[in-house]
């Protein structure tokens, strides 16, 4: 069996906004194609739309599918259904449905739908931070976000250019700068000034490493090198550092703080909740 077809099938509807799966409402029927007449399918009565090949659409799923968070409101969602029913029934046709690869990615699907209402009815109630603690963290790292830092970053994928580049930079002067200009052109390089930046944020964009190195560095040094991502290193220069008032700090910090400690409460509630049913569901292990 293709692969491949499994894969795409699964994309596309993705792609809708609306997985198969992750509804639990589309109903196998062997109706007749056009039947809107309400069915009565393992005891439930629905509302039909539509029938499209071994898939009804019923009313239920459209209702189902506007409350999805997120979801386009402007979206015409019986479409979108279709459309999945239809690439349903070439699934089908092709022998997908019978595949035992498909079938396990099948049985997955509908265990996340229950996982998933789980999760928004009692998890997601459970990961609330208040706003004051964005203020207690601010404070307690003021140090941090107390500065502004305004640098010059140089990207580069030879490793042996890591001591010139690093003496250019330091070094600053006009000469020194027409070299790294023409490293540049050269298309060795990649120069990167940036404006101020707060120095707070560095613990949420940065690895461990490189902003205690940020942090320990005064104006003037050069920190790293730096992996930032396989074969492609960075080096930074510390052109200036300016104090920013914590009183008057960019909502957009104080809204990146609370996203980080928003996430961290997640993956709190989360760890405990898994402890909890490991030890219940799964004898502990």
């Amino acid at each position: 069996m293709n692969r491949f077809t499994i894969a795409v099938v699964a994309l596309i509807a993705l792609a809708t906004g609306i997985f198969v799966g992750s509804l639990g409402m589309m109903y196998l029927t062997g109706g007749k194609k056009g039947e809107t007449e309400v069915k009565s399918v393992k005891g439930e009565r629905i509302d039909t739309l539509e029938v499209v090949g071994d898939v009804v659409i019923a009313k239920e799923d459209v209702q189902a599918a506007s409350r999805i968070p997120g979801l386009n409101p402007t979206q015409d969602l019986q479409k979108a259904l279709e459309r999945i029913a239809l690439f349903y029934n070439a699934a089908k046709e092709k022998g997908i449905t019978s595949d035992p690869q498909a079938r396990r990615m099948a049985y997955w699907a509908d265990k996340s739908v229950y996982a998933d209402l789980y999760y928004q009815k009692y998890v997601a109630p459970l990961i609330k931070v208040d706003t004051s603690k964005v203020n207690e963290f601010i404070n307690s790292h003021k140090d941090e976000f107390s500065k502004e830092i305004a640098m010059l970053m140089v990207v580069y994928q030879d490793p042996k250019l890591t001591d010139t580049l690093r003496k250019l930079l330091k070094d600053g002067s006009y000469a020194a700068n027409l070299m790294l200009e023409e490293f540049a052109k050269a298309g060795k390089i990649g120069v990167q000034p940036s404006p101020y930046q707060n120095l707070g944020l560095g613990r949420f964009a940065m690895s461990e490493e490189e902003f205690k190195s940020l942090k320990r560095a005064k104006v003037g040094d050069v920190v790293g090198p730096f992996q930032v991502a396989p074969g492609t290193y960075t080096l930074v220069k510390v052109v200036d550092i300016r104090r920013a008032d914590l009183r008057k700090l960019d909502p957009n910090i104080k809204n990146v703080v609370y996203q980080y400690l928003l996430e961290q409460r997640r993956r709190e509630v989360e760890d405990s909740l898994v402890r909890v049913f490991r030890k219940k569901y799964a004898g502990g292990r």
